[in-house]
Formats: C-alpha cells, structure tokens, sequence
C-alpha cells in the first residue's frame, strides 16, 4: 500500500476507528473492530527511546498515533503505564530500563506500613510526578479533535503498589480494618480528585477507567476481589460518578468462572473486557453465552505472547476464533492485550488484517468471513504515518 498519506487524514481516520469500536460495542460495525494496548512497542516502531515515550507527551502521542496508522487500528490506543502515576505522584521510585514499562520497585516500597500513610505529606493533584505527562497528552489529543482518556489506578493494585503485594496479602488476612483505612485514603484523598483533575482539565465528564490487574485469581480469591476492588469502585462511583473497572482476569483459575464475570458486570455495566489466557482455556463460546445472557458487549483480548512471538498462522487462527465464535450475535470487539516491546510487526499486522475478513451481516445479526475484504497492509506505510502524526503534534 503506498501513497495514501499523502491524501489521507489521519485526524479522521482515527475519529472513524474510534466510531467503529463503539458501534461495535452498540452492535455490528462495518467489520469488526480491532484496537490494542501498544504500550511501549510502538516507541520501538518509531525509534524513539523507552524513557522519551514515558515522560514526554509529545513523544508519546507521535509514537502510539503512528502505530496506530501504521497498523489500521481502530482509533488512537493511548496506553502509557497507569498503574504507576498515582503511586509516583506519592513519591514511589520507579526502575527505569530501555525497552522496558517503568515499575514500582519492589525491593523498597514507598511505605514501610499500612499506617505509614499518615505520614504522608500533601499531594497536588495535577503536578505530583508524570500527572502533568498525562493532562498534556489528553490536551493534545482534544487539540486534534480526538477524545481525551481519563484513566486511573485500581485501588487494590495501587495499594500493592505502596506496601507490596505480599505484605498487603498477609494484612488482609490478619488486619483487614487497617488495609480498609489505607484503601480509603487513597480512594477519597488521590485517585477520586485525580480523576476529577483529568476530567476538569477536559472540560467534559468522560468515563474513567480503572485497571486492577492484581485484583486478579488466583492472586486474590473472588471473594477478596469483592471487597478490596469492587468494593472501592463503587465508593469512587459515589464520589465522582462515570467509573469502569477493567484489567481483572482470572477466569480459568477459579472453580465458578462466572462469579468474576459478575464482578465485572457489576464494575463496568454494559460491556466486559475477557482476555487470554482465560479466553483460550475456558473458550469464546463460553464468554459470548454469558454476555448474550446478561445483556453486555464484549471486549476479547487475544494474549500477548502469542502475538509477540508465536508463527503468523497460528496467531491468524486465534484472532478467527476469537471473532467466529465471541463475536456471534455482534457486541464484540477485538483486543490485543499489551504487545511486547519487540513483537514483529507482522505478527500484530495479521491480528489487523484476519478481523478485516470478517464484515456485518445484518440479517444474521453476525460478522461473516469473506476473504477478498483482506488485501496487504491495513494501515499507512510507516513513512507515511510519521509524516502524518508529525503535521498533527506539531
């Protein structure tokens, strides 16, 4: 494919992709939507450094804008590393390494006890660590007329974060009335004034997103997911309204699957994010029945190391499934969920271009494959990306 960034408008490209992800969501789309968590890797695309793309708005937003022409993802991605702002915000070290996503360290963690949080001092919201990194680049992103991503961390992760998660797992235990004043603390002192800090600088109420990855089987049993995740999302409901819970996984660790889909139904009313290898395991089919039954939309993340590194074919035939028996009765949207820093470009490129096989079929309410809709690259050239996203953020 050439000579389409000349003439293309890559503003409205990614306004399109993004209509198409939430029609995908409210039905059927055209075809079946496709987006990712790029992270870091399409830092690597464009040769810019790890470091670079995680403290510079700029760079972040020409690297995963470029990624996303370049791929023909549905809509700009926009995922830098949330489980760290609020956390460095509160004076956490981060561990720096090129070709990697900055971390927590886990050797030293910022607080040496639960209650250590009262020793704290002031926060401000907005200008504490990278928190500026991140209303810079929802600024950006509104200058060119895209939507702004207001995003936090879950309040359990965020809690291992601070303490480490082995030694919040044992206060649990033993101490759960202590961990509960940590966790309220940071619901009602940073994350809910951060999130009313992203959306004030907005100027618009968009849904806020929260990832829990920890909150995970069988890291924590379903039981501790209710209260020590569920249980704060709610609260920040209370507080600031518009809340997602996302990034929970762990299905297939756990003997009754469908009492995490709950959860997660009752976190994020509407739609339901499933991803491998819970997906793989227990089946698309047993995923899509649950949502048909429950009246949600699907979002199906295909794993990361298959697409990082397994054969093309193999990745083809996954992201197939995925759509064929997922995404029946539409709903549904594809997601490749976090791809490695040095995944081969046309690992990703075949995720893209398997979902463009697959186009609406209103009168059976299905996407139906036909072959001669796939025809080389989805997206721009990478040279006509970069060209691209370079006039957009300049």
């Amino acid at each position: 494919m050439t000579g389409r960034g000349e003439s293309a408008d890559p503003a409205r490209m990614l306004r399109e992709g993004s209509a198409r992800a939430r029609h995908g969501l409210q039905g059927l789309a055209d075809r079946v939507p496709v987006y990712a968590q790029m992270s870091h890797h399409s830092a690597r695309l464009v040769g810019e450094s790890t470091r670079g793309f995680f403290s510079d708005a700029r760079t972040f937003l020409r690297s995963e804008l470029a990624a996303d022409l370049f791929y023909g993802m549905d809509g700009p991605t926009i995922h830098y590393d949330v489980y760290n702002i609020e956390a460095e915000a509160l004076g956490a070290k981060l561990l720096w390494g090129e070709g990697q996503i900055p971390a927590i360290d886990p050797r030293n963690p910022l607080l040496d006890s639960l209650d250590a949080f009262e020793r704290l001092g002031p926060v401000k919201i907005g200008k504490a660590g990278r928190m500026p990194y991140v209303l810079e680049m929802n600024a950006r992103l509104m200058d060119m007329g895209l939507d702004p991503k207001v995003r936090f961390t879950g309040l359990f992760t965020l809690a291992a974060n601070l303490v480490g998660l082995e030694e919040l797992m044992r206060a649990i235990m033993i101490e759960p009335a202590r961990v509960h004043a940590l966790m309220r603390f940071l619901t009602r002192e940073i994350v809910a004034p951060w999130i009313a800090c992203q959306r004030d600088r907005c100027g618009r109420k968009e849904t806020a997103t929260g990832s829990d990855a920890l909150a995970s089987p069988p890291l924590i049993s379903t039981e501790m997911v209710r209260e020590f995740c569920l249980g704060y999302i709610r609260e920040l409901e209370d507080l600031v309204g518009g809340i997602r819970l996302a990034g929970l996984w762990g299905e297939s660790a756990i003997p009754e699957p469908r009492e995490l889909l709950d959860i997660k139904v009752a976190g994020s009313p509407g739609s339901i994010q499933v991803l491998d290898p819970d997906v793989t395991r227990l089946g698309p089919a047993f995923f899509r029945a649950y949502a048909q039954e429950t009246g949600v939309s699907l979002v199906m993340g295909l794993d990361a190391n298959l697409v990082g590194s397994a054969p093309v074919a193999d990745i083809e035939s996954r992201a197939r499934r995925f759509i064929e028996e997922g995404g029946r009765g539409g709903r549904f949207v594809l997601f490749i969920n976090d791809i490695p820093y040095d995944t081969p470009p046309e690992n990703v490129q075949a995720v893209v271009s398997a979902a463009r096989e697959y186009r609406a079929d209103p009168p059976t309410g299905c996407y139906v494959r036909k072959t001669s809709a796939r025809r080389d690259s989805p997206g721009l050239t990478m040279e006509e990306a970069l060209r691209a996203v370079m006039k957009m953020t300049a």
